[in-house]
């Protein structure tokens, strides 16, 4: 019995530790250990499959694709998880419409990996999918569709700024937070009118978007934020004046320092400290 055949058996372990020795050897031992692997993802054994996938996700060979790709179908939401991700190593254009396809199941945990992993490939044909996906009701799902779409750039771009319009809050959350985070400029004026939305959740991200993106042309509708009826958002107003706002603005933060709320309090202290030091600098 060659060396490989007998990492194969232990493959098979009870133990988990084990089972993830045996994958990292086959793995050290390269190309010659991919038969073994994609042999083992078809076993009937769903922990034989699972540390297969995961094998060849550390393996990085485009040989072991093919295998991931089937087991995106397996009847086991750990082994279809542990594809997904292992396919961000491996995979490439070749996988984006599986992954697609995974966006759908209906584990969550698989959902969010085929989301993560599709950011990390940074297709294109992904960003339709991927919006829809932030209607999905788990929140862990939402954020790695959002954080997708931020990796993917550019070409969300358009698609994200549609987003702001949609009906549901839960959409138009992800898509400011994701627009926050690209920090394009053109996003300005859309995330602005987002300060007036009538979910507070989606005024504060605006207005922490805003901050993020760090255009003072901004600053009026922050400043109108931190008389917001949501302490949430009149927070997060003095926090983004803090650091795109200028002495000026140091009035009302003033009157935001006694606010009813510490923690707008807080936050309006602060920011009048940082404006102070930035204009002595």
């Amino acid at each position: 019995m060659s060396d490989l055949d007998t990492l194969f058996e232990r493959l098979r372990s009870q133990r988990w530790e084990a089972r993830k020795a045996a994958a990292q050897a086959m793995v050290t031992a390269g190309a010659p250990a991919v038969k073994y692997l994609t042999k083992a993802i078809s076993d009937d054994n769903p922990d034989l499959r699972l540390i297969a996938a995961k094998a060849l996700g550390w393996m990085k060979n485009p040989a072991g694709v093919a295998a991931l790709l089937g087991a995106l179908a397996d009847e086991d939401a750990g082994v279809r998880k542990a594809a997904a991700e292992a396919l961000a190593k491996t995979g490439g254009a070749g996988a984006v419409a599986p992954l697609i396809l995974a966006l759908m199941d209906e584990d969550w945990s698989v959902r969010e990996a085929a989301a993560e992993t599709l950011g990390s490939i940074g297709d294109a044909s992904a960003v339709a999918p991927l919006i829809g996906l932030l209607k999905d009701k788990y929140l862990d799902v939402r954020e790695a569709g959002s954080e997708a779409l931020v990796r993917i750039g550019e070409p969300a771009f358009a698609s994200l700024i549609t987003a702001l319009n949609d009906t549901h809050p839960d959409v138009r959350f992800c898509a400011v937070e994701a627009l926050g985070k690209m920090k394009d400029s053109q996003a300005i004026a859309p995330l602005i009118s987002l300060v007036g939305d009538h979910d507070p959740g989606v005024r504060r991200v605006a207005v922490e978007a805003l901050g993020k993106i760090g255009d003072p042309q901004a600053v009026p509708a922050v400043i109108g934020a931190l008389s917001d009826e949501s302490s949430s958002v009149r927070c997060a107003a003095a926090v983004t004046l803090g650091r795109i706002g200028d002495t000026g603005d140091i009035g009302p933060l003033a009157q935001a320092s006694k606010d009813k709320n510490s923690g707008v309090r807080m936050a309006a202290v602060k920011a009048i400290s940082g404006i102070r030091l930035r204009s002595r600098s």
